[in-house]
Protein backbone atom coordinates (compact mmCIF):
# COMPACT_ATOMS: atom_id res chain seq x y z
CA UNK A 1 0.00 0.00 0.00
CA UNK A 2 0.96 3.56 -0.77
CA UNK A 3 1.73 6.62 1.52
CA UNK A 4 1.79 10.00 0.64
CA UNK A 5 2.42 12.41 3.19
CA UNK A 6 -0.77 14.20 4.27
CA UNK A 7 -0.56 18.20 4.07
CA UNK A 8 -3.02 20.56 5.15
CA UNK A 9 -3.95 22.52 2.05
CA UNK A 10 -5.88 26.24 2.46
CA UNK A 11 -8.64 26.76 -0.90
CA UNK A 12 -7.64 30.16 -1.39
CA UNK A 13 -9.23 30.50 -5.11
CA UNK A 14 -6.12 32.61 -6.11
CA UNK A 15 -3.74 31.52 -9.07
CA UNK A 16 -0.17 29.59 -8.46
CA UNK A 17 2.87 31.85 -8.25
CA UNK A 18 4.58 30.67 -11.64
CA UNK A 19 7.60 31.50 -9.85
CA UNK A 20 7.21 28.14 -7.53
CA UNK A 21 6.85 25.87 -10.51
CA UNK A 22 9.39 23.37 -11.14
CA UNK A 23 9.57 21.75 -14.71
CA UNK A 24 9.93 18.58 -12.56
CA UNK A 25 6.34 18.85 -11.32
CA UNK A 26 4.89 18.28 -14.80
CA UNK A 27 6.60 15.83 -15.06
CA UNK A 28 5.63 14.15 -11.97
CA UNK A 29 2.01 15.03 -12.82
CA UNK A 30 2.23 13.75 -16.11
CA UNK A 31 3.34 10.18 -14.88
CA UNK A 32 0.75 10.07 -11.89
CA UNK A 33 -2.09 11.17 -14.82
CA UNK A 34 -1.27 8.09 -16.83
CA UNK A 35 -0.16 5.75 -13.90
CA UNK A 36 -2.41 6.77 -11.54
CA UNK A 37 0.15 5.57 -8.61
CA UNK A 38 2.72 7.42 -6.91
CA UNK A 39 4.61 3.72 -7.22
CA UNK A 40 4.24 3.64 -11.09
CA UNK A 41 4.95 7.22 -11.38
CA UNK A 42 8.22 7.03 -9.32
CA UNK A 43 9.33 4.23 -12.06
CA UNK A 44 8.02 6.01 -14.68
CA UNK A 45 10.03 9.35 -14.08
CA UNK A 46 13.41 7.63 -12.26
CA UNK A 47 12.24 9.21 -9.53
CA UNK A 48 12.47 7.01 -5.91
CA UNK A 49 8.87 6.53 -4.05
CA UNK A 50 9.55 9.26 -1.36
CA UNK A 51 11.04 11.61 -3.99
CA UNK A 52 7.51 11.53 -5.99
CA UNK A 53 4.85 11.92 -3.05
CA UNK A 54 7.17 15.23 -1.68
CA UNK A 55 6.54 16.58 -5.67
CA UNK A 56 3.14 15.64 -5.28
CA UNK A 57 2.58 16.96 -1.85
CA UNK A 58 4.41 20.64 -3.34
CA UNK A 59 1.83 20.37 -6.29
CA UNK A 60 -0.82 20.25 -3.85
CA UNK A 61 0.47 23.30 -1.98
CA UNK A 62 1.10 25.62 -4.98
CA UNK A 63 -2.23 24.47 -6.44
CA UNK A 64 -4.13 24.45 -3.58
CA UNK A 65 -5.89 21.36 -4.71
CA UNK A 66 -5.30 17.45 -3.80
CA UNK A 67 -5.45 16.96 -7.53
CA UNK A 68 -5.29 12.76 -6.99
CA UNK A 69 -6.97 10.96 -4.45
CA UNK A 70 -7.19 7.98 -3.75
CA UNK A 71 -10.30 5.55 -4.27
CA UNK A 72 -10.82 1.99 -4.74
CA UNK A 73 -9.71 2.71 -8.35
CA UNK A 74 -6.38 3.83 -7.46
CA UNK A 75 -5.27 7.13 -7.29
CA UNK A 76 -7.97 9.59 -9.53
CA UNK A 77 -7.50 13.08 -10.36
CA UNK A 78 -9.67 16.12 -9.37
CA UNK A 79 -11.39 18.16 -11.80
CA UNK A 80 -8.79 20.28 -11.70
CA UNK A 81 -6.11 17.87 -12.40
CA UNK A 82 -8.07 16.48 -15.17
CA UNK A 83 -8.61 20.20 -16.48
CA UNK A 84 -4.94 21.40 -16.90
CA UNK A 85 -3.54 18.03 -17.88
CA UNK A 86 -3.76 18.64 -21.80
CA UNK A 87 -2.06 22.17 -21.05
CA UNK A 88 0.27 19.97 -18.87
CA UNK A 89 1.30 17.54 -21.65
CA UNK A 90 1.73 20.48 -24.88
CA UNK A 91 3.94 22.31 -22.25
CA UNK A 92 6.02 19.17 -21.87
CA UNK A 93 5.92 18.25 -25.93
CA UNK A 94 6.93 21.94 -26.32
CA UNK A 95 10.06 21.29 -24.04
CA UNK A 96 10.91 18.07 -25.43
CA UNK A 97 10.47 18.25 -29.23
CA UNK A 98 11.24 22.05 -29.59
CA UNK A 99 13.89 22.51 -27.13
CA UNK A 100 15.53 19.41 -25.86
CA UNK A 101 15.12 17.34 -29.23
CA UNK A 102 15.85 19.84 -31.61
CA UNK A 103 19.63 19.64 -30.18
CA UNK A 104 19.77 16.08 -31.79
CA UNK A 105 20.39 15.92 -35.54
CA UNK A 106 19.53 13.77 -38.13
CA UNK A 107 21.19 14.87 -41.01
CA UNK A 108 19.99 12.17 -43.19
CA UNK A 109 16.34 13.76 -42.90
CA UNK A 110 17.20 17.23 -42.53
CA UNK A 111 17.32 20.45 -44.49
CA UNK A 112 20.30 22.51 -43.59
CA UNK A 113 22.72 25.31 -45.33
CA UNK A 114 26.44 24.46 -44.24
CA UNK A 115 28.47 27.38 -44.73
CA UNK A 116 32.08 27.30 -45.18
CA UNK A 117 35.29 29.87 -45.25
CA UNK A 118 37.64 27.60 -47.65
CA UNK A 119 40.62 29.33 -49.48
CA UNK A 120 41.03 27.40 -52.92
CA UNK A 121 43.87 25.08 -51.87
CA UNK A 122 42.40 24.32 -48.57
CA UNK A 123 39.15 23.18 -51.07
CA UNK A 124 41.05 21.50 -53.41
CA UNK A 125 42.40 18.98 -50.61
CA UNK A 126 39.29 19.27 -48.62
CA UNK A 127 36.01 19.63 -50.51
CA UNK A 128 35.61 16.31 -52.89
CA UNK A 129 35.89 14.00 -50.08
CA UNK A 130 33.42 16.45 -47.75
CA UNK A 131 30.41 17.15 -50.47
CA UNK A 132 30.33 12.64 -51.51
CA UNK A 133 30.67 12.14 -48.00
CA UNK A 134 27.76 14.40 -47.01
CA UNK A 135 26.01 13.56 -50.40
CA UNK A 136 25.10 9.87 -48.67
CA UNK A 137 24.98 11.20 -45.02
CA UNK A 138 23.34 14.53 -45.88
CA UNK A 139 21.50 14.21 -49.14
CA UNK A 140 19.20 17.28 -47.90
CA UNK A 141 22.60 19.42 -47.45
CA UNK A 142 23.48 22.64 -49.45
CA UNK A 143 26.96 23.89 -49.17
CA UNK A 144 28.08 27.20 -49.58
CA UNK A 145 31.89 27.93 -49.51
CA UNK A 146 33.47 31.33 -50.00
CA UNK A 147 37.04 32.51 -48.99
CA UNK A 148 36.97 35.05 -46.22
CA UNK A 149 39.83 37.76 -45.80
CA UNK A 150 41.11 36.33 -42.29
CA UNK A 151 40.11 39.91 -40.60
CA UNK A 152 36.71 38.86 -41.16
CA UNK A 153 36.52 35.42 -40.56
CA UNK A 154 36.22 35.98 -36.16
CA UNK A 155 32.97 38.47 -36.51
CA UNK A 156 31.43 35.95 -39.69
CA UNK A 157 32.37 32.70 -37.50
CA UNK A 158 30.68 34.27 -34.17
CA UNK A 159 27.63 35.83 -36.24
CA UNK A 160 27.04 32.17 -37.39
CA UNK A 161 27.44 33.67 -41.13
CA UNK A 162 29.77 30.67 -40.92
CA UNK A 163 29.96 27.48 -39.67
CA UNK A 164 33.62 26.38 -40.23
CA UNK A 165 36.71 27.70 -41.29
CA UNK A 166 38.94 25.64 -43.31
CA UNK A 167 42.66 26.44 -43.47
CA UNK A 168 46.35 27.75 -41.78
CA UNK A 169 45.15 30.79 -40.25
CA UNK A 170 47.00 31.40 -37.12
CA UNK A 171 45.47 35.10 -37.16
CA UNK A 172 42.65 33.44 -36.14
CA UNK A 173 42.70 33.65 -31.38
CA UNK A 174 39.98 35.30 -29.36
CA UNK A 175 37.01 33.39 -29.43
CA UNK A 176 38.20 30.73 -31.60
CA UNK A 177 38.74 26.92 -31.49
CA UNK A 178 41.05 25.30 -33.78
CA UNK A 179 41.62 21.28 -34.56
CA UNK A 180 44.25 19.86 -36.54
CA UNK A 181 43.32 18.08 -39.76
CA UNK A 182 45.89 17.66 -42.28
CA UNK A 183 49.54 17.79 -42.76
CA UNK A 184 51.32 18.12 -46.02
CA UNK A 185 54.20 19.92 -47.20
CA UNK A 186 55.32 22.67 -49.42
CA UNK A 187 56.59 21.68 -53.74
CA UNK A 188 58.64 23.33 -56.25
CA UNK A 189 56.71 23.14 -59.44
CA UNK A 190 57.69 24.84 -63.07
CA UNK A 191 57.25 23.52 -66.75
CA UNK A 192 58.81 19.96 -67.81
CA UNK A 193 60.70 22.40 -70.85
CA UNK A 194 61.96 25.13 -68.31
CA UNK A 195 65.42 26.12 -69.90
CA UNK A 196 67.43 26.31 -67.07
CA UNK A 197 66.31 23.79 -64.80
CA UNK A 198 66.03 20.04 -65.46
CA UNK A 199 66.09 18.54 -61.93
CA UNK A 200 65.74 18.63 -58.67
CA UNK A 201 66.65 22.47 -57.48
CA UNK A 202 69.03 23.82 -54.97
CA UNK A 203 69.20 26.53 -52.76
CA UNK A 204 70.96 28.82 -54.80
CA UNK A 205 68.34 27.88 -58.12
CA UNK A 206 65.58 28.29 -56.13
CA UNK A 207 66.66 31.64 -54.82
CA UNK A 208 68.03 32.52 -58.48
CA UNK A 209 64.61 31.58 -60.13
CA UNK A 210 62.20 34.20 -61.00
CA UNK A 211 58.69 33.02 -58.97
CA UNK A 212 55.14 33.74 -58.86
CA UNK A 213 53.67 33.46 -55.47
CA UNK A 214 50.61 33.53 -53.81
CA UNK A 215 49.68 36.51 -51.61
CA UNK A 216 45.99 37.27 -49.81
CA UNK A 217 46.23 41.07 -48.67
CA UNK A 218 46.14 41.49 -45.49
CA UNK A 219 47.18 38.41 -44.38
CA UNK A 220 50.53 37.47 -42.05
CA UNK A 221 53.49 36.26 -44.14
CA UNK A 222 53.10 32.55 -44.54
CA UNK A 223 55.66 29.66 -42.75
CA UNK A 224 57.20 30.18 -45.73
CA UNK A 225 57.94 33.61 -46.17
CA UNK A 226 59.08 33.30 -42.74
CA UNK A 227 61.74 30.72 -42.74
CA UNK A 228 62.74 32.31 -45.76
CA UNK A 229 63.20 35.87 -43.97
CA UNK A 230 64.72 34.31 -40.41
CA UNK A 231 67.71 32.91 -43.06
CA UNK A 232 68.14 36.47 -44.34
CA UNK A 233 67.16 35.14 -47.82
CA UNK A 234 65.23 36.63 -50.47
CA UNK A 235 63.35 35.37 -53.39
CA UNK A 236 62.73 37.36 -56.52
CA UNK A 237 58.95 38.00 -57.04
CA UNK A 238 57.82 38.38 -60.39
CA UNK A 239 54.14 37.96 -60.20
CA UNK A 240 51.29 37.70 -57.13
CA UNK A 241 48.23 36.64 -57.21
CA UNK A 242 45.49 35.59 -54.81
CA UNK A 243 44.94 31.79 -54.90
CA UNK A 244 47.23 28.77 -55.20
CA UNK A 245 45.23 26.94 -58.09
CA UNK A 246 46.09 29.75 -60.46
CA UNK A 247 49.56 29.12 -59.96
CA UNK A 248 49.81 25.59 -61.94
CA UNK A 249 48.73 27.23 -64.99
CA UNK A 250 50.94 30.40 -65.27
CA UNK A 251 54.08 28.26 -64.33
CA UNK A 252 53.20 25.52 -67.64
CA UNK A 253 52.83 28.86 -69.84
CA UNK A 254 56.25 30.95 -68.18
CA UNK A 255 59.80 30.25 -67.26
CA UNK A 256 58.63 31.26 -63.65
CA UNK A 257 58.34 28.62 -60.88
CA UNK A 258 56.38 28.52 -57.52
CA UNK A 259 56.01 26.84 -54.76
CA UNK A 260 52.74 25.20 -53.48
CA UNK A 261 51.22 22.60 -51.37
CA UNK A 262 52.01 19.14 -52.40
CA UNK A 263 48.26 18.41 -53.06
CA UNK A 264 48.16 21.43 -55.50
CA UNK A 265 51.42 19.92 -57.36
CA UNK A 266 50.49 16.46 -57.16
CA UNK A 267 47.22 17.62 -59.14
CA UNK A 268 48.49 19.96 -61.49
CA UNK A 269 51.46 17.79 -62.38
CA UNK A 270 49.62 16.21 -65.46
CA UNK A 271 47.57 17.60 -66.76
CA UNK A 272 49.76 20.90 -66.99
CA UNK A 273 53.20 18.71 -67.56
CA UNK A 274 55.43 20.10 -64.27
CA UNK A 275 58.05 19.06 -62.81
CA UNK A 276 57.49 18.55 -59.25
CA UNK A 277 60.64 19.12 -57.01
CA UNK A 278 61.05 19.18 -52.73
CA UNK A 279 61.58 22.52 -51.65
CA UNK A 280 65.33 22.91 -51.04
CA UNK A 281 64.73 24.46 -47.56
CA UNK A 282 63.29 23.08 -44.37
CA UNK A 283 60.05 24.70 -43.32
CA UNK A 284 57.43 24.26 -40.47
CA UNK A 285 55.35 21.88 -41.58
CA UNK A 286 52.14 23.21 -43.82
CA UNK A 287 48.99 22.29 -41.59
CA UNK A 288 44.98 22.21 -42.63
CA UNK A 289 42.78 23.02 -39.73
CA UNK A 290 39.03 23.37 -38.99
CA UNK A 291 37.84 26.64 -36.91
CA UNK A 292 34.76 27.22 -35.23
CA UNK A 293 33.82 30.16 -32.85
CA UNK A 294 32.93 28.74 -29.41
CA UNK A 295 29.71 30.55 -29.17
CA UNK A 296 28.72 26.98 -31.28
CA UNK A 297 30.88 24.93 -29.57
CA UNK A 298 28.41 22.80 -28.08
CA UNK A 299 26.00 23.38 -30.85
CA UNK A 300 24.59 19.54 -32.29
CA UNK A 301 24.77 20.35 -36.04
CA UNK A 302 28.13 21.78 -35.85
CA UNK A 303 29.87 18.95 -33.55
CA UNK A 304 28.19 16.51 -35.63
CA UNK A 305 30.06 18.56 -38.76
CA UNK A 306 33.06 18.61 -37.36
CA UNK A 307 33.26 14.93 -36.28
CA UNK A 308 32.27 14.44 -39.81
CA UNK A 309 35.29 16.94 -41.06
CA UNK A 310 37.41 15.13 -38.52
CA UNK A 311 36.77 11.14 -39.56
CA UNK A 312 37.49 12.14 -43.55
CA UNK A 313 40.80 14.46 -42.57
CA UNK A 314 42.54 13.66 -39.32
CA UNK A 315 45.57 12.66 -41.01
CA UNK A 316 48.65 13.36 -42.52
CA UNK A 317 49.04 13.86 -46.56
CA UNK A 318 52.63 14.39 -46.98
CA UNK A 319 54.69 13.89 -50.32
Amino acid sequence: MEDIQKTDITYTGTMPDVRKLDLNFLTVFEAMYCERSVTGAAHHVGLSQPATSSALGRMRRLFADPLFVRTSRGMVPTPLADEIAPAVREALETVRHRIIERSVVEPASAARTLRLSVSDASGLAFLPRLVRKLQHAAPLWHIETESLQPADLPRALEAGEFDLAVGNLDMLRTGIYRQRLISTEYKVIHRRDHPRFRKALTLADYLDAQHAIMRVPGSPPSALEQTLAKRGHARTVALSVPQFLLLPAIVAETDLVATVPAHVARAFAGPYRLAVWPLPLQTAELVLYQYWHRRYNADASNKWVRGVVRELFGGDWAG
